[in-house]
């Protein structure tokens, strides 16, 4: 009999011991890259942060089914299979996922995830301007913005534009604004949020006490820059924010000021975020491997 009850004491206390590590105590080991002014120039500076899973979340911006631009839709497919394996790693290691495919909320109208946005209590405080576009915060005013966008930043070739334009015309799409829905080679999953509004997900990080923010998506020049939700609405209130800099593009046209490739006005871009609102971070941090380039960027 004390064999007996011996045994159960210790299979009671096994019990209350964990085998192995839960979503909820998995932590992201990042390096976040900065710049910062030393004797009249910026040097890069990096630095190592722990972030526990369940304070973090990752907002996917703008990865919409379409675009106007035809050069911007062959880069979003460039990235979409790479992407949706970052999301599924940090959902799996217990990061919460907001998917943010701006004006196409209708789409989602009975998802779950839809409905977990709509329903999130209202914080207790929400930052002023918290649902307004952010075009600049004060530190923006340290420096010169890099790139000349004043074009909307397409640069595809006039013909192919053309056509392009037309296609989306015969699909019933807007050519303008063609977008529906996110791209479906991202998974939403049930337990995941969708939102466009900068009051739903400023709720939903309330709610579940999340101080650091990862943004991905497209593009960084205008919409991860500016939304609501965007890069400086976050800096600006003061969460833990970065960018994921190998998941994301620009809208510009080489066309335009201060005339270089496409892939080096996104690397100007980068930089003065990285000077002047957040820091940012890459994808291998995440699934390992090297960092995302696109074709043509070697």
């Amino acid at each position: 009999m004390k064999n007996y009850l011996h045994l159960l004491g210790v299979a009671a206390l096994l019990s209350c011991i964990p085998l192995h590590a839960s979503a909820e105590d998995k932590e992201l080991a990042l390096t976040l890259r900065s710049r910062a002014e030393v004797d009249g120039t910026y040097q890069i500076f990096a630095k190592t942060q722990v972030w526990p899973a369940k304070k973090t979340a990752v907002i996917v911006c703008d990865m919409w089914d379409a675009h106007h631009c035809l050069n911007a839709v062959r880069r979003e497919e460039e990235m979409v299979p790479r992407m949706n394996e970052v999301l599924e790693k940090l959902r799996g290691d217990g990061v919460f996922v907001i998917h943010a495919p701006s004006s196409c909320m209708d789409a989602y109208k009975d998802h779950a995830a839809r409905k977990r946005a709509q329903e999130a209590p209202k914080a207790k405080t929400l930052p002023v301007d918290i649902d307004k576009w952010c075009r600049h915060i004060p530190a923006e005013e340290k420096g010169k913005y890099p790139i000349d966008q004043t074009d909307g930043g397409e640069d595809d070739d006039a013909a192919e534009h053309e056509a392009w334009h037309a296609k989306l015309t015969a699909m019933g799409r807007n050519p303008k604004s063609p977008w529906k829905s996110q791209h479906a080679g991202l998974k939403i999953h049930d337990q995941d949020a969708i939102s466009d509004s900068g009051i739903e997900i400023w709720n939903l990080l309330e709610e579940r006490g999340i101080q650091n923010v990862i943004l991905l998506g497209v593009h960084t020049n205008m919409c991860v820059l500016g939304r609501p939700f965007g890069l400086r609405q976050m800096a600006k209130n003061g969460k833990n924010v970065v960018l994921m800099r190998d998941m994301t593009d620009t809208m510009y046209n080489p066309k335009k000021s201060p005339f270089v490739s496409h892939f080096e006005g996104t690397k100007l871009i980068i930089e003065h975020i990285e000077k002047f609102v957040c820091p940012s971070i890459t994808s291998d941090q995440v699934i390992g491997g090297k960092e995302f380039r696109f074709k043509g960027n070697d």
